[in-house]
């Protein structure tokens, strides 16, 4: 079946009943990452569902509500903060796409190319390496550099470029074992199959060992999430269905993703999709693979690692899937490992896309995350999802190590 994308009308409407149940009580202002670094009301939860609720009251869609939706990084950390319910992350998604009313085709434009570039990176893998190389070049240029100051948002994709690790080979894996405790399907991701292979490699590797077999579909796509954080709702839509059809569930216990952002967007197909084809069925089975295996006694030899690494919660784990504790228990199965959370703000300001759409904004917000980072002088930080993780790595250097947990777990498993 085919769904549709809401009219105004009817975005506008659900917009008023979700802003209603909003008290205006500003529990919600401690956990927002934009507020901290701007002190605008209007850079607020509070202050956007104020904006929404005028928006829906006189059904128009003026500049100064596109200006602070587009500002808003989505973490949802105000989502567990707030004492009234307000399902901010509902609200959020239908005011993306609210705000691409009015928007200017050549910005529209930008975006949807952007998002496809992102979405379609398996056929980009082959440039990767030199892009790198370009990018690292440009970064160093003392007659280039002045000149990216004026793009900001290619300035913001140069200098992620140049931070990332050159792109491995894209590798499909099947993996069973005998006498197998679980079988999952994995996800891959668009980004993560092409600039974190080793992370792909790290997940069988590490499920196999507990004695879960893995089993990675070929042909997989997008699951939606970037089209989805840029309001585009038809081509998230596409994208999760193409994801679902491609996913044979038939057996499988798990859908498993490395990925905290693609794992928030996949438990949320049931209301992506209206509730129809089976979309709540999958979103069920989906799970963050530190989340799965916390859910089994470990029967893996991980070797000892004496040293002291940082954990970095990904706000699509910790607030969109409400997964906190999975991660540091799964770690502490490593022997003399010392774990430790970083004090202050939780978010880095990757946000999907947001890093690209709002450079400014985002390194404010991450130079904050950076800052309480380095106070801990110590040199290892894992982070669950790869958004995140270029992020860190674009503004740590090479001061601080960044991997993914399961690399770390993968490193320390007994040949």
């Amino acid at each position: 079946m085919t769904t549709r994308t809401p009219s105004l009308t009817e975005e506008f409407t659900a917009i008023a009943k979700l802003s209603a149940t909003c008290v205006h009580c500003g529990f919600c202002l401690a956990a927002c990452p934009t507020y901290a670094v701007t002190a605008m009301e209007n850079d607020s939860p509070r202050g956007r569902i104020w904006l929404l609720a005028e928006a829906a009251r006189t059904n128009r869609v003026t500049d100064v509500l596109r200006l602070h939706i587009d500002r808003c990084i989505g973490c949802e950390a105000c989502v567990p903060a707030c004492p009234s319910g307000v399902r901010y992350d509902e609200l959020i998604d239908r005011a993306r796409r609210v705000v691409n009313v009015g928007r200017s085709q050549r910005e529209l434009l930008g975006r949807s190319l952007v998002v496809r570039s992102f979405s379609k990176a398996q056929r980009f893998a082959g440039l990767a390496p030199s892009a790198q190389v370009l990018a690292r070049g440009v970064v160093r240029s003392s007659f280039l550099r002045p000149g990216l100051a004026h793009l900001p948002r290619v300035q913001a994709l140069v200098q992620q470029a140049a931070t990332i690790r050159a792109a491995s080979p894209v590798t499909t894996f099947t993996s069973l074992v005998p006498n197998e405790r679980a079988r999952v399907v994995m996800l891959t991701g668009c980004i993560a199959s092409v600039l974190f292979s080793e992370v792909n490699a790290a997940t069988v590797k590490v499920l196999n060992a507990e004695g879960i077999s893995v089993v990675v579909p070929r042909g997989q796509g997008c699951c939606g999430a970037l089209a989805s954080h840029a309001g585009q709702h038809e081509p998230a839509q596409h994208g999760a269905r193409a994801l679902m059809e491609t996913f044979d569930l038939t057996h499988i216990d798990a859908v498993i993703t490395n990925s905290a952002g693609c794992g928030a967007m996949m438990k949320d197909y049931g209301e992506l999709l209206e509730h129809q084809d089976g979309s709540d069925a999958f979103a069920a089975k989906v799970v963050d693979v530190m989340e799965f295996l916390d859910r089994f006694t470990s029967i893996a030899h991980y070797r000892p690692l004496s040293r002291k690494i940082l954990y970095h919660e990904p706000c699509h784990l910790a607030f969109a899937q409400g997964v906190r504790s999975a991660g540091p228990s799964v770690l502490s199965r490593i022997p003399e490992l010392e774990l430790a959370l970083t004090e202050g703000p939780n978010c880095c300001g990757a946000g999907g896309l947001y890093s690209v759409s709002q450079p400014a904004l985002a390194r404010q917000v991450g130079e904050a995350k950076r800052d309480a980072i380095l106070r801990t002088q110590v040199g290892l930080l894992v982070s669950a999802n790869p958004g995140c993780a270029i992020q860190l790595n674009s503004l740590l250097g090479d001061r601080v190590e960044v991997l993914h947990p399961i690399v770390l777990l993968a490193q320390a498993l007994e040949a």
